[in-house]
């Protein structure tokens, strides 16, 4: 007689979470992304999380590459310091890429530690960010104690 009475409490509570979860999902407003315009806005976007980053306008090398006929692809190679966190400049970019809907994905390199990111969105890689390291340019970043 025990057991059916707990079977009909949790029964019943299921139900009610599962009417609580459709009210809340249904009161929720719609994502929306923010539109993004030009791949100026896109250069733009990234030059400033690299300047939040104190990464040096000498250290940032902008290139094109050449896909097919018809498009190509700005690479922008960074040096930066070996105590640099590329995993946070990656969080950061990412934070500013999600409103727009682009997505983000790396790939570290190893033993060098460099990492590449690549700024795509339905498929199609706009950019790429290949963060590498260069030691030689510590001293620029970092002062000793």
């Amino acid at each position: 007689m025990a057991k059916k009475n707990g079977k009909k409490y949790i029964t019943i509570l299921l139900v009610l979470s599962c009417v609580v979860s459709g009210i809340i999902l249904a009161s929720s407003p719609a994502y929306k992304t923010k539109s993004l315009r030009s791949f100026s806005t896109l250069d733009s976007l990234i030059n400033l999380k690299l300047e939040d980053a104190r990464i040096l306008p000498a250290h940032i090398r902008p290139y094109t590459i050449r896909i097919d006929s018809s498009f190509e692809r700005k690479v922008y190679r960074v040096k930066v310091p070996s105590r640099f966190s590329k995993t946070r400049f990656h969080l950061n970019l990412h934070d500013a890429l999600l409103p727009y809907g682009i997505e983000s994905p790396a790939k570290v390199t190893l033993p060098a530690h460099d990492m590449d990111i690549y700024v795509y969105e339905e498929n199609t890689i706009f950019r790429t960010i290949r963060l590498q390291t260069d030691s030689s340019i510590d001293s620029l970043y970092y002062t000793e104690e």
